[in-house]
């Protein structure tokens, strides 16, 4: 099991001490990254870090993860992330390295919050941080993931009562999605992120590319990937993008306890730590009576800058921009004739405008 180490004397990656090994305060956020979206002086929008200017996110850690271990990995990925279309360009790329990258950002962000004090409990006999220490085992999967790699090995998943045959039952331990994005609508930047430390989820939107990863031992990918066959081979608006995140980190919210809980092996002939969750691999475990529409609408409220109340229809169901009433894809009406045909169906719903400020806005959250 993992033991976080105090990352001031400690590199959050590897965990090797900064005594012995030589550090550099590093960008969470790659330098190549912000400066072809030019980040620099904007601000985030994720619920840990709500505020902070991208350039100002720094966490020190070891000149070994940096520059070589994830280095390698950013010296591959970042030509292709920054091309006329990302999306293309990473179509022969591993899903593992786009999850170790996206998993590395978000650990340290992770990380990060979890070191500072919550402003707000400043004045409390026991001041929290701005990660509750109470999260923070939640999230060790992660960490992980991330310092198996680091330490040059690996890690797999698999379920409870599996045998330990490596080709039929071990398993990557995330469950990853890439989309390609609709750059029409030209409100809209050509980069996002958004998070969420209790469910373990991250996406990253960049020009046509949308990532979706979660770091859940591949439940979400086996048991829940055929819901979103229907937006194969199209093209989302980056609120359709969002949606389909904020619908994904929700999921997790839904989970029996038991696909919560890991037992972790080591597997000296693979060279890998092996995860194991407590539940069956013939067993679902998104439980339908824990469904929550309210809950929902706040998650796909807050990514798609809606008020939940809106679009959380009488019926318990939350309003889509994603089908139509036959679930087949429904195209995000950005031009003028796109948006009158809309308002002419009867069968569609149009909202609008969009709050912009509805994810910074207190009690908007989707951590509850």
């Amino acid at each position: 099991m993992l033991k976080p180490r105090d990352v001031s004397t400690h590199c959050a990656l590897c965990g090797r001490s900064f005594a012995r090994f030589p550090s550099d305060e590093e960008h969470i956020f790659p330098k190549w990254l912000q400066r072809h979206h030019n980040l620099w002086t904007r601000r985030l929008n994720i619920p840990n870090f709500t505020g902070k200017r991208y350039d100002t996110v720094k966490l020190r850690i070891c000149q070994r993860c940096n520059n070589r271990t994830f280095g390698a990995i950013e010296t591959r990925l970042a030509p292709l992330l920054t091309s006329n279309d990302p999306f293309s360009s990473v179509d022969q790329l591993d899903d593992e390295e786009l999850a170790l990258w996206l998993g590395k950002i978000f650990w340290l962000l992770i990380r990060k919050s979890q070191a500072a004090i919550d402003f707000r409990t400043r004045d409390l006999p026991e001041p929290d941080r701005i990660i509750p220490n109470d999260i923070m085992p939640g999230t060790l999967y992660l960490g992980m993931i991330e310092r198996a790699f680091a330490m040059k090995k690996g890690m797999v998943a698999c379920y409870a009562g599996d045998p330990a045959i490596p080709r039929y039952f071990y398993d990557v331990p995330y469950s990853l999605y890439r989309f390609r994005i609709d750059e029409r609508d030209k409100r809209f930047e050509a980069f996002d992120f958004f998070d969420n430390p209790i469910t373990l989820g991250v996406g990253l939107r960049t020009g046509t590319l949308g990532v979706i990863c979660l770091f859940d031992g591949g439940l979400h990918r086996r048991f829940l990937s055929q819901t979103w066959d229907f937006l194969g081979g199209h093209a989302l608006h980056p609120i359709q993008f969002a949606e389909v995140a904020a619908t994904m980190f929700y999921d997790g919210t839904v989970l029996h306890d038991d696909a919560t809980r890991v037992t972790y092996f080591w597997n000296p002939e693979l060279n890998a730590v092996v995860s194991q969750v407590h539940t069956r691999r013939n067993f679902n475990p998104y439980l339908a009576d824990r469904h929550d529409p309210a809950r929902l609408a706040a998650f796909i409220g807050r990514h798609t800058f809606s008020d939940p109340n809106k679009i959380l229809m009488p019926d318990g169901h939350t309003f889509t921009s994603l089908h139509d009433k036959d679930r087949n894809f429904m195209r995000f009406a950005v031009t003028d004739e796109e948006v009158q045909a809309a308002l002419a169906d009867p069968d569609q719903i149009v909202l609008g405008p969009m709050d912009a400020d509805w994810r910074s806005k207190p009690n908007s959250g989707d951590g509850g």
